[in-house]
This record gives structure tokens, sequence and C-alpha cells, in this order.
């Protein structure tokens, strides 16, 4: 399997064939997917077999979401004590932590077309049982690999399914499909909230032991792009639970988010930010966790590949006849700021007047008892991402400074004073 640009090359006979060479060639090279196999057999079926939406007010239709069968298992995780790394400017690690979870499980199941969604501190992955053991092997690998690169605590747990709707949940799921060949997954049900709160709340039934295990691979995973600004002054990271699942109040938050979304894309070719010097590629570095023999060679392959593709995206990333040009506008697109997991998840870039029209709305539905909501603002979005090559290729964005997390714990106050109402 080769990626494109992000690829590590530490063959001392590529790189005496020169970097630029080979930066170029991985730019135009194509690549073989782990989901390259047959549909028809997968044991992901159910999934791929969930209906495409596309325009987002069918998010809001329960009928457009096929429930996934009893017997599969929701995994979960996050990273424990966040504040504590956002207060010491370190949530680009908790934002790598996360979206390592999504590349782990994409590489111990073997294809990247499976149920998943980044959360910020944390992910959420759904499988088959079939895939059980090799998942769970997986992040107990990468738990050791955040603690000891990172200096972070992964907490990992699965809950059945099963379980989830014998405590009156469901699980429900529909794909969006973007351009460069991933499907990212919607969820609907409530089960994705209620497993969370289970991992968190018993420990005992719910958090996987610790254990030993060999480390994770997270191939796919790149930390290269530096901090995304702000185009309109502000980025939003939000998050609105709909009280008693009501479809038709969801799409009126819905209405209100798709009004700003041809300017609030938080990700666009005017602020791609500057590769150059790459100030997170460290925490790609601790996340890989070469043997001390390969860090230098590793660290400076990967070095020179950022110089090089920073001079290819300056030249031609608005250039479409060419491979970065073409890799860059996919970029734009396949990012993940608009999700639904149980929770409306937005990352967007506003203006001050666009922020406060939102939040007028967001206030009189909560005030009316039809909603929860947490935001945060900040001045620049975070960007990770995950590639297998030029053509399929997805970007995990945050709001810079906490944001899925710190938007969050706002999110938990509203709700604890709901029931206290």
């Amino acid at each position: 399997m080769r990626r494109c640009w992000g690829s590590c090359a530490t063959d001392p006979r590529r790189r005496a064939a020169g970097w630029q060479q080979v930066a170029c060639r991985r730019m135009t090279q194509a690549s073989t997917s782990p989901s390259a196999t047959a549909e028809a057999a997968t044991p992901f079926a159910p999934y791929l077999e969930a209906p495409r939406l596309q325009a987002l007010q069918d998010w809001c239709q329960p009928e457009a979401f096929a429930a996934l069968p009893d017997d599969w298992l929701v995994f979960v995780a996050d990273i424990e004590q966040s504040t504590r790394a956002i207060e010491a400017g370190r949530y680009k690690h908790v934002n790598a932590a996360g979206a390592a979870c999504i590349v782990a499980a994409s590489n111990a199941c073997g294809r990247d077309d499976f149920p998943f969604c980044f959360g910020g501190d944390g992910a959420t992955v759904v499988v088959p049982p079939v895939f059980d053991a090799a998942l769970a092997s997986a992040w107990s690998g990468l738990q050791a690999q955040v603690a000891q690169g990172l200096q972070l605590h992964l907490r990992v747990g699965r809950v059945p399914v099963a379980e989830l709707r014998a405590r009156g949940a469901d699980l429900r799921v529909a794909r969006r499909r973007l351009t460069a060949g991933f499907d990212m997954a919607l969820f609907a049900g409530g089960a994705l909230s209620l497993a969370d709160h289970l991992v968190k709340s018993d420990p005992a039934r719910y958090q996987l032991a610790a254990a030993a295990a060999p480390a994770a691979s997270v191939e796919g995973l790149e930390c290269r792009w530096n901090d995304v600004p702000s185009r309109h002054g502000r980025i939003l990271t939000l998050l609105v639970q709909v009280r008693h699942q009501d479809p038709a109040v969801l799409a009126e938050v819905m209405a209100q988010v798709e009004q700003t979304l041809p300017v609030a894309a938080p990700v666009s070719l005017d602020n791609l930010p500057p590769i150059w010097p790459p100030r997170h590629l460290g925490v790609e570095m601790a996340l890989r966790r070469p043997g001390r023999w390969r860090r230098r060679s590793l660290f400076a392959g990967l070095w020179l590949e950022c110089v090089f593709f920073a001079q290819l995206m300056r030249r031609h990333k608005r250039d479409p006849k060419k491979a970065a040009g073409r890799y860059a506008a996919e970029l734009v697109t396949n990012t993940d700021h608009l999700k639904l997991d149980d929770t409306l998840r937005a990352v967007l870039d506003v203006s001050d007047a666009q922020a406060a029209r939102l939040e007028s709305v967001l206030a009189r539905l909560q005030a009316a008892g039809k909603i929860d909501y947490g935001l945060h603002y900040s001045d620049h979005a975070l960007i990770t991402c995950f590639v297998r090559s030029l053509d399929r290729h997805l970007h995990f964005v945050d709001g810079g400074s906490g944001g899925y997390h710190l938007a969050a714990s706002r999110l938990k106050a509203s709700l604890a004073s709901s029931e206290d109402s």
C-alpha cells in the first residue's frame, strides 16, 4: 500500500534518488486501499447497504437510517483529563490520539469502509463480532503508544449493541459520500451516547482491561498541516442534542446551520496553512514509535517530504490539472466538519454576526425545552489526516484550543441544568 505525499520514505536507495522526485512520484501514484476487497461477502454488509444521504435535511428523517445488528459492538475511546492537556497547549496531541483510534481500527479490520466517528478527544467505532478481538488488541496496543509517546491516558471500552437496545437505545446508521473515496457514517438512535456513558460510569464492566498487546499500526495517520486560521473571525465548534430525538427540531437546527455553510467551511484553499515548517510532525512521530535507530532517519525523511510537498502546494494548489491541485481541492471537500452521532457536531468558520444569529436560534430552542447545546470559539482549527493515497483521504477537523472537548463540557452543563429544572 502506498499513500501520497505523506508516506514515510526511509530506504537509503530511495533517498539517494532524490527526495523531490520521490515526493512528486507519490503525488501521482495510485494505490489500493484495504477496502478494495469485494463487498458482497464482507461482515460490514449491513453498514455498506445502508442508505447514502447527501442532502442535509435527509439527516433528519428517521426512516432514512438502517438498523445495525444486535451482535455488533460499539467501541468507545477518549483521552482522560483532556482539560489538563488543553491548558498545557497540547490539544493537538489529544486530537491526534483520537484520530489514531480510527486509523488503528481501519488497519486492524483491514478496510476503510466501516462506521466510525471522530470526537476530538476520542473516537467511536462500530464493528461486527468477527473484529472484536482484533480491535480490542489494536486499541490496547494504542493505549501504550499514547501513554509513552504523548503522555496521555487513552480510556477504551466496548458495549454490545444488544445491551444498548435492551436499555432503550437504538443504533441506526446512514452514510454520507465524500469525494475522495471515503463514506462518513451518520448515527441515530441514542446508542452511541449511551455507550459513551456506560464506559465512563461502569469501568469494571465495560472498559477494556489493560493488557500487553503489540503496537497498533497507525499507517495512514498524518499530522503535517499547521493550524488553520479563521477567515471570518471565529472558529465555532458546536454540539447540539435534540431532546426526545425530535426530527422536526433537528431539521430546524440543520436549516440554521445550512444557511452558513456556503461560506463557513473551516478549511478552504484560501486558508490552507503553510506546512513548512511542520509544527506537529513530532506528534505523528510519537505515535508511530519507531525504534531508536530508525528515529533520526524517519524524521529526516518526513521533514524532507514536507519541504517538497510545501513547494508543490505553493505552486499548484489551485491548478486542477496538477496532482497537488486535485489533492488540495479534495482535501477541502473531504473534511468531517459536519456530522451526526446522536449529537449534531459542527466546526464552522463564522463572523461575529453569523455567530450571534446562530446562538440566538439555539438559545430560543433551548429555552423552549427542545435542545441542549454547547459551543466553543477559537481563532483557528486543527486538521489531522487519514491518508491512503491521492484518491483516498479523509481529514478530521476540530476547533483549536479545546474545540469539541470544551463544547462537550458546556453541553454536559446544559444537560445537567435541564435535568434539574
